[in-house]
C-alpha cells in the first residue's frame, strides 16, 4: 500500500476499519457507529496534528498511529474562510480536534467514517 505523504494518494487505513467492510457482497454500506467507537478505545486512536495548505486547498490530519487523513479544506466552510493564526490556534481532544476562536470542531470518529464510506464507494 502507498504511503499516504501525498495529496491524491489514497491514505492508509487499519485493517479493523478495512474489514468493516469485507465481507459486503451485495455492496450495500451499513455503518455500525459503535464499532468505530470500538476502534478507536481499543487502539487508542487520536488525532495529533492538523495541517493546512490554502493554495492546495488541503486539510491533513495526523493521527497518533502515523495515520494521514486528508480532505478539502474547502469541506470545511468556516475553516476554509479562517485567518492563518486561527487555523493554527487548536486543541486536541480524545475525541477530535477544537478551533476555540473559531468555536468549531472536527471529530475522529466523523472522520474515520467519511473514509470508511470512500474506500467503500472507490
Amino acid at each position: 500500500m502507498k504511503k499516504s505523504f501525498k495529496p491524491g494518494i489514497p491514505p492508509l487505513m487499519s485493517k479493523d476499519l478495512i474489514d468493516l467492510f469485507a465481507d459486503n457482497e451485495d455492496g450495500d454500506i451499513t455503518i455500525d457507529t459503535d464499532d468505530f467507537d470500538k476502534i478507536i478505545s481499543s487502539n487508542n486512536l487520536r488525532i495529533k496534528h492538523f495541517i493546512s495548505f490554502r493554495d492546495l486547498d488541503l486539510a491533513v490530519f495526523i493521527l497518533n498511529n502515523r495515520k494521514i487523513i486528508q480532505r478539502p479544506l474547502s469541506s470545511y466552510a468556516i475553516l476554509e474562510k479562517a485567518l492563518e493564526q486561527e487555523l493554527s490556534h487548536y486543541h486536541v481532544s480524545d475525541s477530535g480536534i477544537h478551533w476555540p476562536d473559531l468555536d468549531a470542531d472536527i471529530s475522529l470518529r466523523g472522520l474515520l467514517i467519511e473514509e470508511t464510506v470512500k474506500l467503500a464507494v472507490a
